[in-house]
């Protein structure tokens, strides 16, 4: 773009260099649109989906914790505040963490509880065992999701990046060589 701007006070018309110069600027302006961030938006529409049902999994398996939590069964509610004691460890508000930070504890949290026997023993007896499942499953799908979502947008960056960038090489080097060929018959710096 210095090099557009370079040229813009002179007399491109004149000098038979406009179609070459908008050339250039096109394809400068189609490389600053690829190197913005180049987003899959039914990649992204299917991961905040999938965000969502792993939240409201979350949340419904922490909102049944907290409900045994309060019966009048001790030894029930003894295992339930257990278990949101290990949720308050790992974030009592982990679906409302962002992307770079939710997916790590989520797998804490899931790795937690199916790595004690006695936390599994607990979810088991107070026979939330489905609301775990249901959390397991919408993290592996999260995470499935993510990597596409991120692998293709990698790909696809480099892919038009490369493209765009060799797009605005080419019409750099034929304006200069049209300057150069105008400077060698004038004789004029100007």
């Amino acid at each position: 773009s210095r090099v557009l701007k370079c040229l813009e006070p002179f007399d491109l018309a004149g000098l038979m260099l406009l179609v070459l110069f908008n050339k250039l600027k096109d394809s400068v302006e189609i490389l600053s649109q690829v190197l913005v961030k180049y987003q899959a938006i039914d990649k992204t529409k299917a991961l905040k989906a999938s965000d969502e049902v792993r939240d409201d999994a979350f949340v419904s398996f922490r909102k049944s914790l907290a409900s045994i939590a309060l019966r009048r069964d001790k030894k029930k509610a003894a295992l339930a505040n257990k278990l949101l004691d290990i949720i308050r460890q790992h974030g009592w508000d982990i679906h409302a963490m962002n992307y770079a930070e939710e997916p790590s504890h989520f797998t804490n949290l899931i790795k937690t509880i199916k790595g004690s026997p006695e936390l599994m023993s607990a979810v088991t007896e107070l026979g939330l065992t489905d609301h775990l499942e249901e959390i397991v499953v919408a993290q592996m799908e999260f995470e499935a999701i993510l990597m596409d979502r991120d692998q293709s947008e990698a790909n696809q960056l480099e892919i038009n990046g490369s493209n765009a960038s060799k797009v605005v090489k080419a019409d750099c080097i034929k304006l200069f060589q049209a300057i150069d060929s105008l400077y060698t018959i004038s004789q004029k710096p100007e």
